[in-house]
């Protein structure tokens, strides 16, 4: 049997839409969107961080991540009296020089807790990771292989063996360190168990040849400049010594190719002066000075029993729960 055939259906083109000489149709506007549906994008203003300057662009969804233990110095005990000391010298060699370390209120309770006083202590972190970018459902994978970790590791003795100059790999910053000597292999542990997860996040290992620290001072170097010491990105501009804040330039003040406009390189060099490099018996004198101190268990000695990692704004916190004796 023979199938119809079926005339095929016309369908008017754009010159039959509208007749010629018709009036043109306006048209329609969208609404614009509710203020607070509209995501505001971070401005990066380096008049707000002491002149520093983001060295990796902000990407909404992203989180600037590090892992550390953290060296809380209380007031009246000698390693808080020796820093406080380093840092008067060190100010009068480096007028530019910045001191390191979030100051927060502590006193001791008659149960053992910890409420607000009017006494500050400088918290310093030992850094074990390098500064990474963690995306959002990667955050919590994250916090688990730290908790395993901590859940694993036995708390430890370390202490400091000499003062260093250390700079970021960008070389926009150069810092005074105190290198840890005692304590370093449990530290190369706690690099090898942490390993395993920031290469499945394909993030970088921390360097091959660690130098373990904690900084206390800092100061922006200059453009083209090379300082003594290794590169270290865990004094990224991004991550601080105590806090980790936003930084970078003003979307204002950048050029087409996204650099620093000419005004504002002037005002950076006027309110924030560069260095190209700590003076060359700075570090001589700290360790002549105050070497036999800094070394001495009593007084540079600490207890590594806690490890924490701060991801964007938020920081988590577990204390090291391993054994010596094997069950």
């Amino acid at each position: 049997m023979k199938r119809a055939s079926q005339a095929l259906v016309a369908y008017p083109g754009s010159e039959d839409e509208a007749p010629a000489g018709a009036p043109e149709r306006k048209k329609k506007k969208l609404p614009s969107l509710a203020s607070s549906l509209i995501v505001p994008v971070p401005l990066d203003d380096p008049a707000l961080h002491q002149g520093r300057v983001r060295a990796t662009p902000h990407v909404e969804g992203q989180y600037a991540a590090y892992v550390y233990i953290p060296l809380v110095v209380h007031p009246g005990t000698a390693l808080y009296s020796l820093v406080d000391e380093v840092l008067d010298v060190t100010k009068e060699m480096v007028p530019a020089a910045h001191a390191i370390g979030e100051i927060v209120s502590y006193s001791r309770h008659s149960g053992g807790l910890v409420v607000n006083s009017s006494r500050r202590a400088r918290e310093l972190h030992l850094s074990l990771t390098r500064l990474i970018y963690l995306r959002a459902h990667q955050r919590e994978e994250f916090k688990q292989a730290i908790k395993l970790i901590a859940s694993r590791q036995t708390p430890f003795q370390a202490s400091f063996a000499t003062f260093s100059e250390l700079t970021n790999d960008e070389r926009t910053r150069a810092f005074l360190s105190l290198e840890v000597g005692a304590g370093h292999n449990e530290l190369r542990d706690l690099l090898s168990a942490l390993s395993p997860t920031l290469q499945s996040l394909r993030q970088r290992d921390f360097y091959s040849q660690p130098r373990f620290h904690v900084s206390i001072a800092w100061a922006l170097l200059g453009p083209d400049t090379s300082v003594n010491g290794d590169a270290d990105t865990t004094r990224h501009p991004l991550a601080y010594e105590g806090v980790i804040a936003v930084e970078g330039t003003s979307d204002d003040d950048l050029t087409s190719d996204g650099s620093i406009g000419e005004s504002n390189k002037e005002f950076q060099s006027e309110c924030f002066p560069r260095i190209p490099h700590f003076p060359s018996e700075l570090i001589p004198t700290l360790n002549q000075r105050f070497g036999a101190r800094v070394s001495s268990a009593h007084i540079g000695g600490f207890g590594a029993d806690t490890i924490v990692v701060k991801i964007g704004k938020d920081i988590f916190s577990w204390p090291f729960q391993g054994s010596l004796v094997n069950p």
